[in-house]
């Protein structure tokens, strides 16, 4: 069983159907962005369905229309940002905490 501690940090705390509601209301397209990334592992199609790569893809998404100010979004989507932001940041720390562990294992194989 999960800790609820954790379950509710970094990108787990967001709803993936809200994630792509706000998508939709700032004309984000996975697709798009997920069919660019060229590389080995995971085809367009997981990508699509990653919450971790879509919520910093719309993230980078919604940065480059607040500076360009080419759009005015809506409260929902201004207070999502802020939340999904936060949530970057957590994750973003427990990766940084966890990457010891993982360098340290490495080491010793």
């Amino acid at each position: 069983m999960a800790d609820s501690g954790i379950s509710k940090k970094g990108f787990n705390r967001l709803d993936f159907d809200e994630i792509k509601r706000v998508g939709v209301l700032v004309g984000f397209d996975i697709l798009a962005c997920a069919s660019k990334k060229k590389s080995c592992g995971p085809g367009c199609d997981w990508l699509v369905q990653d919450k971790r790569y879509y919520t910093l893809m719309l993230l980078k998404h919604i940065e480059a229309l607040l500076l360009a100010k080419s759009s005015s979004f809506p409260e929902a989507v201004l207070s999502w940002y802020t939340e999904a932001t936060s949530a970057a940041r957590e994750y973003a720390l427990m990766e940084e905490r966890l990457y010891p562990v993982f360098k340290h294992k490495t080491q010793k194989d």
